[in-house]
């Protein structure tokens, strides 16, 4: 999967024997990163990593797009972490009932 590089994480609840991959909703669209989960038997639930802090596409085109983008690697069995997520897309996850779904840790100051 050539989009998605390693990324080492110290939280051992969120690696759980997987090494985490971080994937920018920028430059790749949950789509490509599904078919390639799909192609991927090796794990069943791979831990995605997806910094929140810099997305263009939450400001460009909303977090309705963003939550749309998770549910599709959710869907295609990705364990996924937020990190840096803003009030907004928070606000949003609990309003959708979705926070059980994906972990996210708040923006920093």
């Amino acid at each position: 999967m050539p989009f998605l590089h390693q990324h080492v994480v110290s939280d051992t609840s969120l690696t759980s024997g997987f090494t985490p991959k971080s994937i920018n909703l920028d430059v790749v669209e949950a789509t490509q990163v599904a078919r390639a989960l799909a192609r991927d038997a090796t794990q069943t639930h791979p831990q995605l990593i997806i910094d929140c802090s810099h997305l263009k596409c939450l400001r460009t085109l909303g977090v309705s797009h963003v939550i749309s983008e998770l549910l599709v690697l959710h869907k295609a069995g990705a364990n996924i972490w937020l990190r840096n997520a803003d009030p907004a897309l928070l606000h949003c996850l609990a309003l959708l009932k979705l926070t059980h779904i994906f972990r996210a840790s708040p923006k920093l100051a």
